[in-house]
């Protein structure tokens, strides 16, 4: 019996090919996004998951609440002692500090922007597992080096590399003392090279920091022992606030974020090296919501298009009928329609998907699917759950062309039934509702990504090319002749020293400023360490006072410059009434002698902070150069023969300001990749369903079409009888859209501290443009009726 079922169904397959390819491609390319969709959410929710004590890891930050806002710290670090110490529920603590060097092997160096000072306790709360070296005695001493695999063929060629020694930045030796798997890509921070947390207070300038309460940068980590009552220990925590010794015009507040929550829903926390990541649950929502719109429009093409057949196949289920078919007979054939299709669509989605797979993780940015036997692995359940959508989408159409009389049946009448024409009237509309909404989103999308790359940011970041020397002292020891080497380079304009530039991680320090009314106000203030040129080469507006003078020596570490923002805060409203006003700041001492235009000097997703500004040569390590030139090849290949006399072995690393500042919205616009691919792929789902629907509803009219140009009808009068239908159905879903798609697109764009605002012709746009789709789709089938021969419209079988 299943031989016969499975028989008539391909015979069905053969006699409708156009309709069965719709089907199955549109099927096929839904099953593969589902697919791929799943792998993503998955893997974005597994971060952190490998450590076997993730329940009971949590990271500790502070937040510093002064008059001027609240501040999201990471931790100082004295904390992780302190924690241990006090609270026996802790079992165990420990502290990353992530940096950057310049990493040396004989001749070879190499940027490192994925080292971390660790204290050796990570290895105890973390399943970071060792292949080589003894947990006991990995950090027992300053200038200790645990690396992971990657790191160790890297510069050693193998893991045979104990004992062995790499430099940073030309004049600190390390030596290996363990060699680490590596961290899995679904951790929410990752090192390749772990340096023991005795090598930084070992630095002259840190050797106090383990004691510096002030000083914030620390990541730091707890075990919490087995069974310990949260809440308890968290109230306990809350008491512990006020002991934190902190400038008593700030109250600290210790935060509690499990480490399962970190990447998801963790607070942003500054750290000056890019080691970190972090995630965003809206995009998990979105990608899953898409995939399902996706996963359902495909369904609904094949309802539509099964229960518009079912006009074509009215006389032959009658016939069958009369022959003495059951009901139950004709509903199992019908399902087994469904599931046979999506079988063929689940082979072809498996094809779609080992040759598109690595498309994909360059499109997501990550390696979600390493390779095609991933897909093996998933085969069974997936195969399950493509029966399932198969037995949902065959359920209508089995009872709806079985429900009917034969006699009503064999008389014609089945194929007026109005309840059909409903069906497929509302699946219409739910299909362009989504075509609609998915081109409202990605329009809105690539503005605000456009708005964030290319609004007036109150700086200048074209044409800057700016060098990482990393404090090297033949640069900071000799600024102005290095400046005189560069401005002496045919293209070259301006030249300034910064310790940090617009786009990257800026450190925040204690900052006292004597406020309107006086007093004096302390607040973790942004800090940007500059030279007196760097202003006007950056184009930074000055709003009142002067800017930094090379001629005033007292300007060095004495002299301050505010933001509007800092300027608000403090309470004034005229910049000209904080100039002479007095300031301290990491042990100087001074008055504040300007006031510049807010700049975004961090991402838009973040409100403009109170920022300061002062010269410290000392804390310097950007170079900035302003290129005029056109020729920039041949500037960068001269700026390389100064750089490497003037700095021997110190690589030339280097980038643009404005690569740097659009770096910061990598996700956003990998986000914007992948939800287009999405939207086109939904899009030509829906076109194919259309065009479909529109072909059989053409096909089933050709009669009609004859007696009309028989009576008269001109070929625009039977474009217009075939296309208003659609458009009246486009019409509603536009109206139903708008609603949906306002409401939805604020709620992304909260994220946002400046935005776009939605602009009623996005949605116009986007009206018309699923019209305009309609009408091709429409056209070539509506145009071919319109011009066929009455005649042979007419001619009966």
């Amino acid at each position: 019996m299943l031989k016969h079922y499975i028989k008539i169904t391909t015979r069905y397959l053969f006699e409708n090919k156009l309709f069965s390819i719709i089907n199955l491609l549109g099927l096929a390319i839904a099953l593969c996004i589902v697919f791929f969709t799943f792998l993503y959410v998955r893997f974005e929710l597994s971060y952190d998951q490998f450590n076997s004590k993730a329940d009971r890891i949590y990271r500790i930050s502070i937040d510093v609440k002064s008059a001027t806002g609240t501040v999201h710290e990471t931790s100082a670090a004295p904390l992780a002692n302190e924690l241990v110490q006090n609270f026996p529920e802790v079992e165990n603590a420990g502290r990353f500090l992530l940096d950057y060097f310049i990493v040396s092997k004989d001749l070879e160096n190499f940027g490192e922007e994925t080292v971390a000072y660790a204290d050796s306790s990570v290895f105890s709360i973390f399943s970071f597992p060792l292949l080589k070296g003894n947990i006991a005695t990995l950090f027992s001493a300053p200038f200790s080096l645990v690396i992971s695999e990657t790191a160790a063929k890297k510069y050693f060629g193998s893991t045979n590399c104990l004992n062995k020694t790499l430099q940073l930045d030309g004049e600190h030796t390390v030596t290996v003392t363990g060699i680490m798997k590596d961290m899995p890509a679904n951790s929410h921070w990752r090192s390749d090279l772990l340096l023991s947390m005795s090598t930084l207070f070992s630095f002259s300038n840190n050797q106090h920091l383990h004691e510096d309460w002030k000083r914030f940068g620390f990541s730091t980590y707890i075990l919490l022992k087995d069974k310990t009552n949260f809440h308890q220990f968290k109230q306990k925590l809350n008491a512990f606030d006020k002991k934190i010794p902190i400038d008593h015009k700030l109250s600290c507040r210790l935060v509690l974020e499990p480490l399962k929550d970190l990447y998801l829903r963790g607070s942003s926390r500054g750290n000056k090296a890019g080691a970190t990541t972090k995630g965003n649950y809206n995009n998990i929502y979105i990608f899953s919501f898409v995939a399902l719109f996706v996963l359902i429009i495909a369904c609904f093409n094949y309802i539509n298009l099964r229960t518009a057949l079912s006009l074509k196949q009215a006389k032959e289920i009658g016939v069958q009928q009369v022959m003495g078919a059951t009901k139950r007979q004709l509903t199992i054939q019908f399902i087994i329609d469904a599931l046979l299709i999506s079988s063929l669509a689940f082979l072809a989605a498996i094809f779609l998907g080992i040759i598109s797979f690595p498309w994909f993780n360059e499109l997501v940015g990550k390696t979600i699917i390493p390779d095609f036997q991933t897909f093996l692995t998933f085969l069974p359940p997936a195969y399950v759950f493509v029966l399932l959508i198969g037995l949902l989408s065959g359920i209508y159409p089995a009872f709806f062309l079985t429900r009917f009389k034969p006699n009503m049946v064999l008389k014609g009448k089945f194929a007026n039934n109005p309840k059909g024409l409903i069906l497929r009237k509302s699946l219409v509309i739910i299909q362009f509702v989504v075509f609609t909404l998915l081109t409202v989103a990605t329009m809105a999308i690539y503005k605000q990504l456009h708005y964030m790359r290319n609004d007036h940011l109150g700086f200048k970041k074209e044409h800057n090319l700016v060098i990482d020397f990393h404090y090297d002292e033949r640069i900071n020891g000799h600024l102005e002749q290095v400046k005189s080497v560069f401005m002496d380079i045919a293209g070259i304009d301006q030249v300034s020293f910064s310790a940090y530039i617009p786009g990257r991680p800026n450190r925040k320090f204690s900052t006292s400023l004597e406020g309107e009314n006086g007093m004096t106000e302390t607040f973790q203030s942004d800090v940007y360490f500059i030279d007196n040129d760097f202003l006007s080469q950056y184009g930074i507006e000055l709003l009142a006072g002067r800017n930094f003078s090379d001629r005033l020596s007292d300007d060095v570490r004495n002299r301050l410059l505010i933001n509007e923002t800092c300027l608000n805060r403090l309470g004034y409203t005229n910049p000209q009434d904080v100039i002479g006003k007095r300031f301290t700041q990491l042990g100087a001492n001074g008055e504040i002698i300007g006031v510049v235009k807010d700049f975004h000097f961090q991402s838009m997703h973040k409100e403009i902070q109170p920022l300061t500004l002062q010269v410290a040569p000392g804390f310097f390590t950007f170079l900035t150069l302003s290129i005029s030139t056109q020729d920039i090849a041949t500037t960068i290949k001269t700026i390389e023969e100064k750089w490497q006399h003037l700095t021997p072995g110190l690589p030339l690393i280097y980038s643009f300001t404005d690569e740097t500042f659009n770096a910061q919205y990598q996700a956003e616009e990998r986000f914007a990749k992948l939800f287009i691919s999405l939207a086109i792929c939904s899009i030509s789902i829906a076109c194919l369903g259309l065009l479909g629907l529109v072909s059989f509803n053409t096909l089933q009219r050709t009669k009609e079409i004859g007696v009309r140009k028989v009576l008269g009808a001109s070929s625009v009068q039977l474009f217009y009888l075939l296309t208003k239908e659609y458009v009246q159905l486009i019409g509603i879903a536009f109206l139903l859209s708008i609603p949906i798609g306002w409401i939805a697109l604020n709620k992304w764009l909260e994220s946002f501290a400046y935005r776009i605002d939605i602009r009623w012709w996005i949605f116009l746009f986007s009206g018309s443009a699923a019209m305009a789709i309609t009408f091709m789709t429409v056209s070539f089938q509506a145009i071919r009726a319109a011009l066929t021969n009455p005649v042979d419209s007419l001619r009966d079988e």
